[in-house]
């Protein structure tokens, strides 16, 4: 599949205003507003299968999205609010959708399926999980209720699958969902923007992480 580097440092003032412009023409107004004290963050899947160059799953755009993901990540920590890592293991069964799908899976021991660096320099909470959304059998929606969380926050990969789906999700679940642009990363502009159009017509808020900083 064809990739490409469509969110850079120096391009990313220009992006966020033209994808939450585009976001706009599907869904005018917002059913709800941010509030950060009811809200947690869900990073999901930053794993070095994703975030290595050496990898062949690896999303170019994703080097670009770390350094909001930690902008993010540091404000809900000083908030004492909940910040959830997802982590994508592929089950044993090579009979499955995922593993016949992709023709390949991400192993457990494996040192590329580790939370990159970078966002794991001290400790997290991680949730494993198996399949594109991160409720689908685990613990994820307990947490959040116990927590007395009613709005998500989505960052992380890949924007069309595991963060699209886990939105999707999150919605019909309940939770107010938010999706962070520019902490949202997949191969190409065309599969991200497509997302954040269909999220921004039927089931979450379109933000950016300046949005977030602001909202402090």
């Amino acid at each position: 599949m064809l990739k490409e580097v469509y969110l850079t440092e120096q391009n990313r003032v220009e992006k966020v205003k033209y994808w939450l412009d585009e976001c706009k023409k599907v869904k005018t107004h917002r059913p709800y507003e941010l509030n950060l004290k009811k809200a947690a963050l869900l990073i999901l899947d930053m794993q070095d299968y994703f975030i290595d160059k050496k990898s062949h799953a690896f999303v170019p755009s994703s080097l670009n999205i770390i350094s909001q993901i930690q902008e993010i990540a540091k404000i809900f920590r000083r908030m004492g609010s909940k910040v959830l890592f997802s982590m994508h293991i592929d089950t044993d069964d090579e009979d499955s959708t995922m593993n016949r799908w992709w023709k390949g899976s991400i192993k457990p021991n494996s040192d590329l399926s580790k939370i990159t660096h970078s966002l794991n320099k001290q400790t997290i909470e991680v949730i494993e999980k198996s399949q594109y959304s991160a409720f689908y059998e685990t613990e994820l929606e307990a947490i959040l209720k116990e927590n007395d969380v009613e709005q998500v926050i989505i960052t992380g990969v890949m924007t069309h699958l595991c963060c699209e789906t886990t939105a999707r999700d999150a919605f019909m679940r309940g939770f107010e969902v938010f999706f962070v642009v520019d902490a949202t990363a997949t191969y190409t502009e065309e599969l991200h923007l497509g997302t954040l159009r269909a999220i921004s017509h039927g089931f979450g808020t379109c933000i950016s992480t300046g949005e977030i900083i602001n909202e402090e």
